[in-house]
């Protein structure tokens, strides 16, 4: 019962990822994720009290799957910088394969409701990338005075912004580009001796 129940639930969390990427945040009803999710408006009610439970419970499962397919495939070398190249790839390769969601989590960083959105949960999910960081700093390669979500930043946010400019503005880039993104974020946050 439980599975048939997080299945449904999982239907209206993706319907309404679609749909948001399509419609933006505030274009998205509870009728449109009835209609496209295929499970009454009232079903929704009984998983989600309000659009804003939903909503809450939406930015979660989209950083959740981020940070899942991240760590799904990261591979936790000797070389720090070779696993932080393996990291930020794996950043590009979710955008990419995920654009909807990825346009959905930068509607919420752009919107008050990540401001409202607790963010206790969420900044779990980043915890085995932040010890990351943390090793790297204990090593002395990584700067330490940076905490570990500005060094995660320095990576994601240029690469976001590439993605960005792909998505809203059909914006052409290789991965030359994505290369010299990398080779300039580690330059910041890296000591050099």
């Amino acid at each position: 019962m439980r599975k048939r129940n997080d299945q449904k639930k999982n239907r209206i969390l993706e319907s309404t990822v679609k749909l948001m990427a399509a419609q933006g945040i505030n274009g998205v009803s509870m009728s449109m994720i009835a209609k496209e999710s295929g499970i009454p408006q009232a079903t929704i009610y009984v998983y989600f009290s309000s659009k804003e439970e939903l909503l809450r419970e939406l930015y979660r499962y989209v950083v959740k799957k981020n940070c899942d397919f991240i760590m799904e495939k990261f591979k936790d070398e000797e070389d720090i910088k070779k696993s932080f190249e393996n990291i930020y790839w794996c950043m590009v390769e979710y955008f990419r394969l995920y654009p909807a969601e990825f346009q959905v989590y930068e509607q919420f960083m752009s919107s008050m409701i990540s401001k409202t959105t607790s963010l206790e949960n969420v900044t779990d999910l980043f915890k085995p990338l932040y010890a990351f960081v943390e090793r790297g700093q204990q090593a002395g390669i990584i700067k330490k005075e940076l905490h570990p979500i500005v060094v995660l930043s320095y990576f994601s946010l240029l690469a976001a912004n590439i993605e960005k400019g792909k998505l809203f503005w059909g914006n052409q880039a290789d991965d030359l580009v994505y290369q010299i993104i990398f080779n300039a974020s580690w330059d910041a946050v890296s000591i050099h001796k």
